[in-house]
């Protein structure tokens, strides 16, 4: 049997992974993952010690994700309380729109200027491969955003 830390902290390399993956930095996916794992509200303090982090890389990673709605917080007094808001299918989702739009897309735009630009055949058949290529990620990426948007599993 796997004992209750070693599984924290194996919770919180995956989490951590996963925020990396998403944009958000190391720090970030720490402090999400011990607010998910933890499942009660804590202070910038709380946290800090958690993790043996500064308090002001705590703030500014709390800043990230509370901008990002994956964190929410409450004023007790002078106090904050910070909560974790359980968002994967959410931002999940939001990573094919933003690869299609901001990276999918512009590529396509320039392959396709540099074949239009290219004299010699076999870098343009070369650059013709990888435009296909870049059309099917898109053409998959629009239906995983046509599922997302028809689905019902929320």
């Amino acid at each position: 049997m796997v004992p209750a830390e070693s599984k924290r902290k194996r919770f919180t390399e995956i989490v951590e992974k996963l925020l990396l993956r998403w944009g958000y930095s190391s720090t970030d996916g720490r402090v999400y993952a011990t607010l998910l794992a933890e499942g009660r509200p804590m202070t910038i303090s709380e946290i800090s010690d958690e993790l043996g982090l500064s308090r002001s890389a705590i703030s500014i990673s709390l800043s990230r994700l509370s901008r990002d709605y994956l964190v929410t917080y409450r004023r007790l007094g002078r106090m904050k309380y910070f909560s974790a808001v359980p968002a994967f299918l959410e931002s999940f989702m939001e990573q094919p729109k933003a690869m299609l739009e901001r990276e999918i897309m512009p590529l396509e735009e320039i392959v396709e200027s540099m074949i239009s630009s290219a004299n010699d055949p076999e870098r343009k058949r070369h650059l013709q491969g990888l435009l296909q290529n870049l059309r099917n990620l898109e053409c998959i990426l629009r239906k995983i955003i046509e599922v997302e948007e028809r689905a019902d599993c929320k």
